[in-house]
């Protein structure tokens, strides 16, 4: 059986932590930011917990774990 790939698109989008969990980062911070609050933008440079159903799909896209 031949080695599994990365699905590249995901790596670049979604982390899987030390503990298991997958997260990705919020879109919409990258231009056209002038007329948004700091506040929305410090909110965008967080990550967040993917929900537990998307976890499987996920999982197999990052074969590595990365």
């Amino acid at each position: 059986m031949p080695k599994m790939k990365t699905l590249k698109a995901a790596s670049r989008r979604v982390k899987i932590t030390g503990t298991g969990k997958v997260m990705a980062f919020k879109s919409g911070k990258r231009h056209q930011n002038t007329g948004k609050s700091g506040n929305e933008i410090r909110g965008k440079g967080k990550g967040f917990v993917l929900a537990k159903s998307e976890w499987a799909r996920m999982k197999l896209m990052l074969p590595k774990g990365k």
